[in-house]
């Protein structure tokens, strides 16, 4: 990245790049060389930021338009992962989601509008939860994933404008992009493409590699645990200019109450560096002052260890929490809650499930012979519905012992609960719990 800025700021930029990874530090990337292209007073008209769901077409006029002034200019094209024949259909709607609060309503509808094209759905159909809109069953079928009972309100107001303002999806012709460049670009034109990833032999991949460059942007990991993600780039991009620094002990707090979502870690320490003031450096003690806990790996791990009947995963998850928090008690009450609670899901499973046949169902048949109705009845009580591949591993879960043997763990967590409440050891405790439940 420091080479390419380096040549950029002498002059000598390629016409275009491609940078993959992680969300936030991709289009921090890409915003960096933007304004190493472009000087500061030409931005307003030479600097352009596009998400990809305006299609290849509005890229190419963008493109193609000479700079009113004779600098160099640069178009951003942020989702460039949209131009990929297969798309995840979850990661589309969140990205969505994330341009109609960012204040991009047309960029969220047209993306949307791309992604539902397949099932002839149009702006209409985005009314989530409207007289118009398809079902969460119907979006789940057709689109491969649906949005989020907090997404009606949004979506249904998405929807109302781009019907009044007639959009419709880009029309998919990303060879006029291709030949664009086949026919060259105006002098100092430069196309920046954000994307999470490619499949490697993308078009825009060989364009990249074949007449610019591409690069990759991830947090690496040194190990397993959390604790080992290399946030430094996040750091330096956010405190960096403000002369401040995150102590060791500071960094390691903050992975453990955020885990490794770049753009909330970057919102906290923006928090953070208004909270300390005048002082150079952010504490351990200022993160546990104003940062919440939003963790919720372990608590999923906790529930997969629980309904699998894992003992050395579920025993090393208690180990860990033990490990980065020196109050044993502070980590028994919440974990027997995890624990708790998978035993209260594989006890409905298991009652849910009482009347399948004895042979295990495969995921295919599972998705459509028995998630409708889990789906239904779900609804109709007004709880969150899983997604069905989750839905399955539940079903398998639940087959790990008869309804009895749940029954039994969950009388088994009250007595815990008991026991904790009453002075008894946390840790050793939660160990030979955890040993009952997962093995039977």
């Amino acid at each position: 990245m420091h080479e390419l800025i380096e040549e950029a700021l002498k002059g000598s930029a390629k016409p275009v790049y491609l940078i993959e990874g992680d969300e936030y530090l991709a289009r921090a990337s890409a915003r960096e060389l933007a304004e190493a292209l472009v000087p500061l007073n030409e931005r307003a008209l030479n600097l352009i930021v596009l998400d990809a769901s305006a299609g290849a077409r509005e890229i190419v006029s963008h493109l193609a338009t000479v700079a009113m002034f004779p600098s160099p200019k640069a178009v951003i094209v942020e989702g460039a992962e949209s131009f990929a024949e297969e798309v995840d259909a979850a990661a589309e709607l969140a990205r969505a989601r994330d341009l109609w609060q960012a204040k991009r309503p047309r960029d969220a509808a047209r993306r949307l509008l791309k992604l539902v094209r397949s099932a002839g759905w149009g702006a209409l159909e985005l009314a989530f939860g409207g007289k118009s809109g398809p079902s969460a069953a119907k979006w789940r079928k057709e689109i491969g994933a649906a949005p989020e009972e907090s997404d009606k309100s949004w979506l249904q107001e998405l929807s109302s404008s781009a019907v009044a303002q007639n959009l419709s999806a880009p029309p998919e012709d990303l060879q006029a992009l291709l030949d664009l460049f086949e026919r060259g670009l105006p002098p100092k034109t430069h196309l920046i493409l954000v994307a999470e990833l490619l499949p490697p032999r993308h078009p825009l991949v060989r364009l990249a590699q074949e007449r610019g460059a591409h690069l990759k942007r991830r947090a690496e990991r040194r190990g397993r645990g959390i604790e080992t993600l290399d946030i430094s780039a996040v750091v330096e991009q956010e405190l960096g200019p403000l002369k401040k620094r995150l102590a060791r002990d500071a960094e390691q707090e903050l992975l453990q109450r955020l885990g490794g979502d770049l753009r909330l870690i970057a919102a906290e320490l923006q928090k953070l560096a208004a909270y300390v003031g005048e002082k150079a450096a952010i504490a351990r003690a200022d993160v546990e002052a104003i940062v919440a806990p939003v963790r919720e790996e372990e608590f999923f791990a906790l529930g997969e260890a629980v309904g699998e009947g894992d003992i050395p995963k579920a025993l090393q998850l208690l180990s860990d929490e033990l490990r980065r928090k020196a109050n044993a008690s502070a980590v028994a009450l919440p974990f027997l809650g995890g624990v708790a609670g998978a035993v209260r899901r594989a006890l409905a499973d298991s009652a849910r499930y009482a009347s399948l046949p004895e042979r295990e169902l495969g995921y295919n048949e599972f998705q459509s012979k028995i998630f409708p109705s889990l789906e239904e009845e779900l609804s109709a009580k007004g709880q969150k519905v899983p997604h069905p591949f989750g839905a399955w591993l539940s079903y398998k879960r639940s087959r790990r012992k008869p309804r009895e043997f749940w029954r039994r763990a969950l009388v088994r967590c009250a007595e815990a609960d008991f026991d904790l409440k009453n002075g008894a050891d946390p840790r050793l405790l939660m160990e030979r719990l955890l040993v009952e439940v997962c093995a039977g």
